[in-house]
Order: C-alpha cells, then structure tokens, then sequence
C-alpha cells in the first residue's frame, strides 16, 4: 500500500463494503463450493440465468394467481439477481484492480469484446428480472389483470429501464400502486448505473486515432 492511501479511507471503506456484498450472491458460493473459476462456468452462469429470465417471465405470467408461495420463490430470486449483477459490476469497475494491486497481482480480463457481450446479456436479463418483479408483485396483490399480454409486461419495462419512460407500466397498472411505484424508481436507478456502465465499456473498447494536430 503506497504511502497516499494514508490520506484518504473511502476508497478502502467502500473496497470492503463491496467485498462483502459481494459474498451475498448464488453465483459467488457456487464458484466457492466448487472451485470452478473457469471464464466458461461464467459464460454459462450469465447465459443460463438470462434464459431462465426469459422462461421466468412467461412461467410468472400464466401460473395461477392462487399459488402465491411460488410468485414468492420467483420475486425473491428476481431480486437476488439484480442485487448480485449490480454488485458485481460495481466491483469489476472499481475494486477488482485494486484487490489485486494489494495482493502484488497482475489485474487483466480475458478479453475486452467478451465482457461487453457479457454485460449486455446483464443489462437484457435485468429487464427480464423486473418483468417478473412486476408480474409477481401485481399477483401477491391480487391486481394483476391479463388484458396485458406477456409482451406488453417485458415491453413495459424493458422501455422504463433503458429510457426512464414507465408509461408504459402505468397503462397496465392503471391506479396508484406503491409497490410499483417503488419498482419503478429502482429500475429507473438500475437503468442509470446500466447505462452509464455500458457507455464506459464502449468508450474503452474504441480505437486511438491519431489526429492531425498530433502528427
């Protein structure tokens, strides 16, 4: 540790905060348990839990509103996944260079290309989840209406994440909500940080060009 880390504690606090979260996540004990720190096991992990979002919304839409225990089971996993995405984002952007800096390790990702493609299946899936969120949240309820269709669900939200416009989502409410209300404002905030991540990815993976003041 160099001798100007002495005069500042945020970054550290924050180092530490974040390496906690980010033990509260499926992902990390499986990893842990079975000692599969393969760049494959990752690919398959954010490909297999973007499927199973995908299925998620469709199970979520058609099952009926009196099996509550499993709207349950479903919202709670929606939310554990979102949590773990964004707390592994915020740790790849910020603190994996600096844990590994610490260690005296080298810090290098596979490749640029795959974690952009990796990070924009994180971003499809997260509207996915909040699709769910919202097609569980509406059957606990009991306000949930099937005038909407499943598409009309993932439209609704997908359109709310990626510009902020949760029209949509009121249509289909159609009456003061807090829960979704609530919802909205998280996903609003979700899509922020998305957005902005997804931009500092695309930014870095641009070429240097040399300009003609430069020559």
């Amino acid at each position: 540790m160099n001798s100007n880390s002495k005069d500042t504690f945020i970054v550290n606090l924050y180092e530490k905060i974040f390496c906690i979260l980010g033990k509260v996540s499926i992902f990390y004990w499986l990893r842990r348990i079975t000692k599969n720190k393969s760049y494959f096991f990752v690919d398959a992990w954010v490909l297999g839990n973007f499927i199973l979002s995908v299925l998620s919304v469709i199970i979520s839409y058609y099952i009926e509103m009196q099996m509550k225990f499993l709207f349950w089971i479903i919202l709670a996993y929606s939310i554990m996944r979102v949590f773990e995405i964004l707390v592994y984002q915020f740790n790849v952007l910020f603190f994996d260079r600096i844990r590994a800096q610490k260690n005296n390790q080298d810090y290098s990702i596979r490749s640029a290309t795959r974690m952009v493609i990796l990070l924009l299946h994180n971003f499809a899936e997260i509207m996915l989840w909040y699709s769910v969120m919202m097609i569980c949240i509406l059957k606990i309820d009991g306000n949930f209406s099937q005038e909407s269709s499943v598409w009309d669900y993932m439209r609704a939200n997908i359109l709310n994440v990626a510009t902020f416009n949760a029209s949509e989502i009121e249509k289909i409410v159609n009456k003061t909500n807090s829960n979704i209300a609530n919802l909205i404002f998280f996903e609003n905030i979700t899509g922020l940080f998305m957005t902005l991540l997804c931009l500092a990815r695309f930014i870095n993976l641009l070429p240097t060009v040399k300009t003609k003041d430069e020559i």
